[in-house]
């Protein structure tokens, strides 16, 4: 009887639950017993050399032979009947595999009854057998809730001084993108200025080189030609030639 109730606790606490379960004073006070020697058989088979040892001990003391063969059920195979199986009936493995790494650092005191009253018909005294992990889940609970409140000032502080930082970097941003903006206005403005100026100077230039030809095209309408010096030359010659034959003929008309 208490073996199954060994048993039948130890399942409870299977895949982390808690585990608890509800019976008499007397059979709680009982099986207590039992289920701290478990726990110690436990603690002491995780050593490799002689985790083997221990585990048929606490089997055999529990009544609980593992099993190795499951059949194949319609699709479900043999394999994951018996993973399923050890999972959530294997008292050993569930023992050396869940259970006692649980108190590894707990010298003893496992489990913890809580009486709850007598029992309506009989007058039993009723009592609840659980595991004390609860008090230690409870305990790391109030701990990383106390973490955690002091974690959310820091957080709210560092979160403060992020956005301070971000206020302050906003105002030096728009300044920057503020003068960037007018530099490049103002090189803009440059770029303008000097291709505005650049068709000014030439129609100025080429209104001047018109001007210049109109003037040079006047003068020289304004201006007489000029004679071939050639001739002038000759003409020069035929003058003189006259002028030299002028005499002879006054001399030829006084000597008839």
């Amino acid at each position: 009887m208490l073996a199954n109730m060994v048993c039948s606790f130890i399942k409870q606490a299977s895949q982390g639950r808690q585990g608890r379960i509800e019976t008499t004073l007397a059979k709680a006070k009982a099986a207590r017993v039992v289920a701290e020697k478990m726990v110690s058989l436990g603690k002491k088979g995780q050593d490799k050399g002689k985790t083997v040892h221990y585990r048929r001990l606490a089997a055999s003391r529990l009544r609980a032979p593992s099993r190795t063969q499951f059949d194949k059920e319609g699709k479900v195979k043999g394999k994951q009947r018996r993973d399923a199986w050890r999972e959530s009936e294997d008292v050993v493995h569930i023992l050396f595999d869940d259970i006692a790494p649980r108190f590894k650092d707990r010298p003893g005191g496992y489990t913890r009854i809580i009486k709850l009253g007598r029992r309506k018909g009989d007058a039993a005294e009723m009592a609840i057998l659980e595991w004390v992990e609860s008090e230690m889940a409870a305990v790391t609970e109030a701990a990383a809730a106390a973490a955690e409140a002091k974690a959310k000032p820091e957080k709210k502080e560092e979160a403060a001084a992020e956005e301070k930082s971000e206020e302050k970097s906003e105002p030096e941003a728009a300044e920057k993108e503020a003068t960037e903006e007018e530099a490049s206005a103002d090189t803009a403005e440059e770029k303008a200025e000097d291709t505005e100026a650049a068709p000014k100077e030439e129609s100025e230039e080429a209104v001047e080189e018109k001007a210049d030809s109109e003037e040079a095209s006047e003068e020289k309408e304004d201006a007489p030609p000029a004679e071939p010096e050639t001739e002038s030359a000759d003409e020069e010659a035929s003058a003189e030639g006259e002028e030299a034959a002028k005499p002879e003929e006054d001399d030829k008309k006084k000597g008839e």
